[in-house]
């Protein structure tokens, strides 16, 4: 993801249920162990984008939004796999992440690439209220390839 993707990426996030601000987003790109991508379509638009961070072994996926025009077509998994190949390569060994406990499609992708549930957050998000399920992810040398 590059400064000029800042403005678009904030247009996809301003549909997400718990969306960021555009100087959130930008934050990102500046963050020191930091990791944001974009999906780009043939056509060269963005379609998706997501982020974390990585200190030594652990890492954190922040966040994943996806157009709503083109979501369940794979992309997020997409963008998954490609921040959890990023991380490998970097010698983390495991991925955390948040995610409401409503959000049935991210769960169902999270338990389809093995992140096992390890905690859970009362009242964590706001407007609307939720809980959020803590999950990880094991990384492998295999992860790598």
């Amino acid at each position: 993801m590059l400064v000029g993707d800042v403005v678009t990426v904030a247009i996809i996030e301003a549909s997400a249920v718990s969306s960021w601000s555009m100087g959130q987003i930008a934050s990102e790109i500046q963050r020191k162990s930091g990791v944001s991508l974009v999906a780009v379509a043939p056509s060269g638009e963005i379609q998706a984008w997501c982020c974390g961070f990585h200190t030594g072994v652990d890492a954190e996926l922040l966040k994943i939004t996806v157009n709503p025009l083109v979501q369940r077509l794979g992309i997020g998994e997409a963008l998954l796999k490609g921040l959890c190949l990023l991380y490998a390569k970097q010698g983390v060994q495991q991925v955390y992440l948040e995610v409401r406990s409503q959000n049935h499609p991210a769960l169902k992708l999270y338990a389809k690439h093995n992140f096992q549930e390890v905690g859970r957050r009362k009242s964590y998000f706001k407007e609307p209220a939720d809980d959020a399920v803590i999950f990880v992810h094991g990384l492998n040398v295999n992860d790598k390839e």
